[in-house]
């Protein structure tokens, strides 16, 4: 039995005590608690001993992928690099200069030398103990010297500090509206210049040539895809009594603090953003719409539609991009009429992929309409391995402890910066309702 379902099965009988004890059923009372008792501290146990087999097996330091996903990182990577182990001090091919040891990607980490590796540790342990001091001054008092020099180690031009790679990539609940939805979608590349571009180049043309004719000229269009990296952050203020607190897990609190806010400002660039203070939006490129048949519905053959107009090339990988009020619609096509049903059977997760496709569903607000009403743009179709996303070098975080002295807390200002682009905008279009 999953430990999920021995506490589920406690908390019944727990209900059952209370019941029996209403009816002055003393002893079966008593013995139903101790059931209950019995069943939390061993499902308890297990998870405690699952948590150790993990941190032996070194589950918790493996990267989320153990292989790049950015296609320069791919060219560096090699997965049979063992030089760390006879290398202390080995950093592989893709360390990224300018970053400290904490703050190299997992797969970085990995393979660098035993050295580098304890020194990634010491500075993320000195990272918590910095960020968890009443002050930056207390810090300094209390630092040994090794400790302010991991501090001072790569840090920001403005005074910041890179977080340690594995925050960012902590898995954590989000209870707000869902944020990065699309990024693990996009062509995610990370650079080490404020601007610059990526080549692009079109596809050449074939045809046949009679004898002692001349080739005819097909030399395919050469340009590029400009980005200038722009900056974005936000700002926490946290009491003094959370910082005293050594039982609270401030970084990751922080960390999925500022990853929720900066998710659902990445999505809304990706989909309608200005190019200037966002990302370089889909719907700002313009791709060409599919018309639905009518003004306010959606029926299937405007789904077929849309999916047969995206050019072939592009179907393999393309997604579909919409608010789940509008996923909501579209499961529900002829679900009382007779024929044939969105919904194949009631156990399955609605609308997570249409015609074999995955649905992405951004609830942020974007430019993307929630209702069906006359022209309103719905929905976008298409691959979003054609939309870069330009790293720079994850989050910085610097703290203030005197800005926010009147109400006794300490501010922390988190930013990171990139630029997003679309490469093709012939690799999208948009699902446009019908002129009333």
């Amino acid at each position: 039995m999953a430990t999920e379902q021995m506490r589920e099965h406690a908390g019944y009988l727990a209900v059952k005590a209370q019941e029996a004890l209403n009816d002055g059923k003393i002893e079966e009372s008593q013995k139903l608690i101790e059931d209950a008792k019995a069943e939390m501290s061993q499902a308890e146990e297990i998870d405690a001993a699952q948590s150790k087999i993990k941190a032996l097996t070194g589950d918790f330091n493996k990267p989320l992928n153990t292989v790049p996903v950015a296609s320069k990182d791919v060219e560096k990577y090699n997965a049979d690099d063992t030089t760390q182990k006879t290398k202390a001090d080995y950093k592989p091919a893709t360390w990224i200069k300018g970053l400290p040891a904490m703050a190299q990607p997992l797969w970085v980490q990995e393979q660098s030398g035993d050295n580098i590796k304890a020194h990634a540790r010491f500075q993320k342990d000195t990272f918590i103990k910095w960020m968890k001091a009443p002050s930056e001054a207390a810090f300094q008092m209390s630092a040994t010297p090794d400790e302010q020099k991991a501090m001072e180690e790569d840090t920001d031009t403005e005074g910041g500090f890179f977080v340690p790679e594995e925050f960012i990539n902590q898995v954590v609940h989000d209870p707000g509206v869902p944020g990065s939805r699309l990024r693990p979608y996009c062509n995610v590349i990370r650079v080490a210049s404020k601007d610059g571009y990526i080549p692009s180049i079109a596809s050449a043309t074939w045809a046949a040539i009679a004898e002692e004719a001349a080739y005819s000229d097909q030399t395919p269009t050469v340009g590029q895809v400009a980005f200038s990296l722009e900056k974005s952050g936000g700002l926490v203020k946290v009491t003094r009594e959370l910082l005293d607190d050594s039982a609270i897990n401030l970084p990751a609190m922080l960390s999925q603090i500022f990853q929720e806010a900066a998710g659902r400002f990445e999505d809304v660039g990706i989909i309608s953003g200005n190019g200037t203070t966002q990302y370089a939006g889909i719907m700002g490129a313009s791709p060409s719409d599919y018309t639905m048949a009518n003004a306010t519905s959606v029926v299937a053959a405007d789904l077929t539609g849309i999916y047969f107009t995206l050019e072939e090339q592009f179907r393999a990988n393309a997604s579909w991009i919409m608010k789940s009020t509008i996923a909501s619609l579209i499961t529900s096509i002829a679900s009382t009429a007779a024929g044939v049903h969105a919904i194949p059977d009631l156990t399955a997760a609605p609308a997570n992929f249409i015609l074999g496709r995955p649905n992405v569903m951004v609830d942020s607000a974007h430019g993307l309409g929630g209702n069906i009403t006359a022209t309103e743009r719905i929905a976008l179709f298409g691959d979003l391995k054609q939309y870069a996303i330009f790293d720079r070098a994850g989050f910085t975080i610097r703290r203030n402890d005197s800005e926010f002295m009147n109400t006794d807390q300490v501010g922390f200002y988190a930013s990171r910066r990139g630029d997003g682009q679309l490469t093709l905008a012939a690799a999208f279009k948009m699902c446009r309702a019908a002129a009333s």
